[in-house]
């Protein structure tokens, strides 16, 4: 018998409303919701137009009626049952009953930002980054003021993850941005779940926006952008739940967070035409007092940019007092701890917390930058989502301008909002600028997803519908390998090893370091937060802005402080080959003392070239190293010149040839003055396969045109500067060791090599000699691959290192490595045969004798295979 306690109270408690609604509207309009419930998109679509405002948000719970009723169908009387459903729906809205949050949407969203922040945890870089990144993670500790405009509440939020006993602040303020991204992740499911009404669907917005390089990149960087995402997301969030449940507290939820948005990035700004419409489309509910409190929410968080103007006065009063003697207070802070930017004024606060101080930003410096921008903005499109998650969004965007207009209107004008300021912006961090029209293409990605899963469900074949669920879940997938090796960056070490170089680069005390931006900051962070080398004053100032730059060079040479430019080469960080830093001195405060010096050396009338280092010495194959040449300045000189230093080995062959400009393009050597000394640096790496021994080292240099930016090749000056010595020679390396006396000047300490080959490769020996004398004789190596009885089947005689390093070249007790390459007959028969070594003399033939007997040693038994 059907359970008449509970009929009798529903319909009790529906006769109460009935003035609102009447039995036949509910009736009809939940019946043909019912019964259309499999059909298109466009009957699902003028089912809902019809429905109350109050009854939208209720509707999504007919699904989980219609399953309480299957349960219940004994306590139920017989009938139509989409009647009883509306019935139910109705006391729900009449009550404002609130549907209780579903425990599996609980743990899925746990699951996603919990899955999220393992990723970006894995993935994020363990130090100190470069540029803005390297800013904020020092500010933040500092509690400094960055530059414009300010982020008051990154920076508060940030220092209190300073505080975390977990690694190195660097990597505390960076974990702060992935505990961001992971949190927007579950806020995406909740919007798509709200909107699509399926978690499926909702599942794979936030994943394919988790794994996005939008959102990904941003949570391993130390940026104010995975904070914006979320507080972004927040506010779409609890502006569609009030759009759709008409909860005065998710208004007031949705003004915080706008609020504590502004004190954060300045692109939410271009959310509010979005807002704006939600609170349009809602006007009917918004009484006076609700939006005065909503006001009142979003202005009070813009009190914390009274930090700034607070916290720059105490840094400022910190500035030591012979900072000032470099460069006028009122003109630029040139500690780092308050940015560069900031003006101590009325005017300059404003000019820092809006960003008008870089407003020149703004707009497109012709037609073809406009479109070379949209041309970018469509490419960083593909990389988000790829061209099927495009594909899906636009089905998806029609799908929901079919199923709720006003849902559509709010995540098109957002997509419209923020696109247009992250076109219209000129800035490297237009991909992040997109971001809120990502999370919004997200959202329609989702709705696609579920257009595609509700026809395959209509397919007449077998498990299609899961097929096509299947393939769906693989785009997080595919997104997911293909993106992590590009975000991996937990062996990204970089930028501390260029502020590492730098500080390594013989800084005297007290010294001015102008460094640009990307290698200031880190600079910084060792600085302030490490306290490494307090004592220089790094600026972040170029060399083109030839007022400040010419003025901080000539106040510290007036004030007698070091004055020091950081270089990069290649200066641009999008250039091919590996890149290196050097600090370079102008000029040097000492007279150099190089371990290579030259007597008198000149590579033009007016420069003497006081000799070189190498460093490290020698230099090893595979690693970097470099080349210091000293000059010392006769005279005044005209034009300006270029640089090139050429290595090549023993044999004249070319091994590298490194460009540069003496001491700096940006101080160029007609400002050299007569008696001062300038140091030159040239950064290389030698392939890893280069062999051993002796290089020369040749300079030369060229007129330059500067108005052309021409070289002349033509006017050659050249000075041979010396050799270098190249190699490992270090004795622990050798796996194989032994001793013998070859003839009466060389020692045998071992080997190192394999002892199986395939017929047809090359065995690579290393030998390791050791010149117990100077040498006047240049002996011959052999290598023999030798049978049973003794016959040589294949050689590979080369002086050593292929005669790089000849033995006349040998110093007394030095160690070389001698690298062999015997080429194994590819028609040898397998089986165990001996390799024998020994030294002879060229010119007649004759081998070194060995102790203790005979003219060879017997190095080892090797299989070939």
């Amino acid at each position: 018998m059907p359970n008449e306690g509970f009929v009798g109270r529903a319909r009790e408690k529906f006769l109460r409303h009935r003035a609102r609604y009447t039995t036949k509207e509910i009736a009809n309009l939940v019946s043909i919701h019912a019964e259309n419930d499999d059909d298109d998109d466009d009957n699902q679509h003028q089912n809902q137009r019809v429905l109350h405002q109050s009854l939208r948000p209720f509707l999504a719970e007919l699904d989980h009626t219609r399953s309480f009723a299957r349960d219940n169908r004994d306590r139920l009387p017989r009938g139509n049952l989409a009647i009883y459903f509306g019935k139910f729906i109705i006391l729900c809205v009449s009550q404002n009953f609130k549907p209780p949050i579903k425990q599996i949407d609980l743990w899925i969203s746990a699951a996603l930002a919990l899955s999220s922040l393992a990723l970006y945890i894995r993935t994020m870089p363990p130090t100190v980054l470069e540029g803005d990144s390297g800013e904020y993670q020092f500010m933040a500790a500092i509690l400094g003021v960055p530059h414009s405009t300010g982020y008051p509440l990154y920076i508060l939020l940030a220092k209190l993850f300073t505080l975390l006993p977990i690694g190195a602040v660097a990597l505390r303020v960076t974990f702060f941005s992935a505990l961001c991204a992971a949190l927007t992740t579950p806020i995406i499911y909740a919007i798509g779940v709200r909107l699509v009404q399926r978690r499926v669907p909702a599942m794979l917005a936030a994943l394919m926006l988790a794994l996005a390089p939008t959102l990904w990149s941003a949570a391993i960087d130390a940026e104010v952008y995975a904070l914006h995402l979320l507080l972004g997301a927040l506010a779409i969030f609890f502006a569609l739940r009030w759009h759709h449940d008409n909860h005065a507290r998710d208004f007031y939820a949705l003004a915080l967070v706008y609020g504590l948005g502004l004190t954060n990035h300045r692109v939410i700004v271009f959310l509010t035409p979005a807002l704006l419409l939600v609170i349009w489309l809602n006007r009917a509910r918004l009484t006076r007092a609700m939006f005065a409190r909503g006001a009142l929410l979003a202005i009070v968080p813009l009190l914390l940019y009274a930090y700034i103007p607070i916290r720059a006065d105490q840094l400022i009063a910190t500035q030591d007092a012979e900072n000032w003697k470099l460069y006028p207070r009122e003109d630029a802070i040139v500690k780092g701890t308050v940015s560069a930017y900031y003006r101590h004024t009325p005017d300059g606060v404003f000019n820092l917390i809006t960003g008008f101080d870089n407003r020149n930003k703004l707009g497109f410096k012709s037609p073809l930058d406009e479109a070379n921008r949209i041309e970018l903005a469509t490419n960083l499109l593909a990389q988000q989502f790829g061209i099927l998650g495009i594909a899906l969004a636009l089905i998806g965007a029609v799908a929901s301008l079919r199923r709720d207009r006003g849902s559509f209107a709010i995540l098109a004008t957002t997509i419209a909002g923020v696109g247009f300021i992250a076109i219209y912006l000129r800035g490297e961090s237009t991909v992040y600028y997109f971001s809120l029209a990502y999370l919004a293409l997200a959202l329609w990605l989702a709705f696609g997803a579920d257009v595609l899963m509700r026809g395959a469900r209509r397919v007449p074949i077998k498990h299609f519908d899961r097929a096509t669920s299947l393939a769906l879940c693989a785009l997080p997938v595919f997104a997911l390998v293909t993106n992590f090796p590009r975000f991996d960056k937990s062996n990204y070490f970089t930028a501390r090893d260029f502020a590492q170089t730098v500080f390594a680069d013989h800084l005297a005390p007290n010294a001015v370091v102008i460094a640009p931006w990307e290698i200031s900051q880190p600079l910084r962070y060792f600085q302030f937060v490490e306290n490494q080398r307090p004592d220089l004053l790094v600026v972040n100032i170029s060399p083109v802005w030839d007022k400040q730059f010419g003025l901080l060079h000539t106040n510290a040479h007036a004030l007698g402080r070091p004055f020091y430019l950081v270089e990069f080469n290649p200066e641009l960080k999008t250039a091919p080959g590996p890149r290196s830093v050097q600090a370079v001195p102008l000029p040097l405060r000492d007279e150099p003392r190089p371990r290579y010096a030259l007597n008198d050396a000149r590579i033009i009338g007016d420069v003497q070239v006081v000799g070189y280092d190498l460093e490290p010495d020698p230099p090893i194959p595979g690693q970097r190293a470099r080349v210091l040449v000293y000059y010392k300045t006769l005279a005044r000189m005209y034009p300006m010149y270029a640089a090139q230093l050429s290595i090549r080995d023993l044999l004249e062959r070319p091994a590298l040839d490194l460009h540069a400009f003496p001491a700096s393009f940006y101080y160029p050597t007609y400002r050299w003055r007569a008696g001062e000394f300038y140091r030159d640096a040239y950064a290389f790496v030698l392939p890893a396969d280069a062999p051993n021994g002796i290089y020369h080292l040749d300079l030369f240099w060229y007129e330059y045109d500067l108005g052309t930016g021409v070289t002349d090749f033509d006017r050659e000056n050249k000075l041979a500067l010396g050799e270098m010595r190249v190699g490992d020679f270090n004795t622990a390396r050798i796996a194989q060791p032994a001793h013998a006396r070859v003839g009466d000047a060389i020692t045998f300490l071992g080997w190192r090599g394999d002892t199986t080959i395939a017929r047809g490769q090359s065995l690579d020996l290393d030998l390791f000699w050791r010149g117990d004398r100077v040498m006047r004789e240049a002996y011959t190596v052999f290598v023999h691959l030798t049978d049973a009885s003794g016959q040589v089947l294949a050689d590979a005689d080369s002086p050593p290192a292929q005669g790089l390093y000849p033995t006349t070249r040998w110093l007394s007790g030095e160690i070389v490595r001698d690298r062999h390459s015997l080429k194994i007959p590819g028609d040898l028969a397998p089986g165990e045969y001996q390799i024998a070594i020994g030294m002879y003399l060229p010119a007649t033939g004759a081998r070194l004798p060995v102790d203790p007997g005979g003219d060879y040693i017997a190095l080892t038994k090797i299989v070939v295979k």
